[in-house]
């Protein structure tokens, strides 16, 4: 998100749960903000958002590089989990901790699909909808008309890449094999699948290592729709009336 307010920057610290979400604090304008959406719930500034939000991707060291060989990476202290070893020395709760989304699964790089929600969350939620489990995984879309979660098992059904519609375009829904992750982008083609670690398109492109590459191997530039890889709960609490993907 962009942290500016009317040309000047503000500072924003986490105030607390709502819907089992963490919620922004903005000191200069008291105000509570959606730390999805980047719009204000509480506060002066209701009506206003901060953005337009950017999309937080995920991705290990690796992909980064991969996507921009000139990043840096920094390495904290922060315990984590990494070849089987613990690393780091400051005790903390893993990154899966920031959507309320149940300790991180210390043996995997990526957040525990069994985890069970903390329990100074389970008091904060809203009316949840109950069509998906509460826990479970999945990759979220929003754009001015439309909002859909597509379930990581039901990505992962059909092969691990597939098409949609999304506004009228169409839109790439696939695994990302170094994170493990969902992502999407959009996309000109009538067919994707999967073969080893890349995703093929039928017009000749192909998704390698995050980018993407056409025929003669040259990256192209990738337009993303709006998107985020969360428990179900958070997407829906987000999103009342969320469309679900295959239902």
């Amino acid at each position: 998100m962009v942290p500016t307010i009317d040309g000047k920057l503000h500072h924003f610290t986490n105030a607390g749960l709502y819907d089992g979400l963490f919620t922004l604090y903005n000191a200069e304008t008291h105000t509570l903000w959606n730390h999805v959406t980047g719009e204000a719930e509480y506060g002066p500034l209701v009506g206003r958002t901060l953005g337009p939000p950017g999309n937080e991707l995920q991705m290990n060291a690796k992909r980064a590089l991969d996507e921009d060989s000139s990043t840096q990476i920094a390495i904290s202290d922060r315990i984590y989990f990494a070849g089987g070893h613990q690393l780091g020395t400051a005790g903390a709760s893993g990154p899966a901790q920031g959507r309320g989304q149940g300790a991180a699964n210390q043996g995997t790089t990526g957040p525990n699909p069994n985890a069970v929600m903390n329990g100074r969350f389970t008091p904060t939620l809203g009316k949840e909808d109950l069509r998906r489990p509460r826990m479970e995984l999945g990759l979220g879309l929003w754009s001015a008309n439309t909002r859909r979660y597509y379930p990581t098992t039901t990505t992962r059904e059909y092969g691990g890449a597939f098409l949609d519609r999304l506004d009228g375009r169409t839109v790439l829904i696939y695994m990302d094999q170094a994170s493990n992750t969902p992502a999407a982008v959009y996309v000109k083609s009538a067919h994707a699948t999967t073969k080893d670690n890349d995703v093929l398109l039928d017009n000749g492109e192909v998704i390698r290592s995050g980018v993407l590459l056409d025929r003669a191997g040259k990256r192209l530039p990738m337009e993303r729709p709006q998107q985020i890889f969360t428990r179900w709960y958070g997407f829906a609490l987000t999103f009342p009336g969320t469309e679900i993907f295959g239902n």
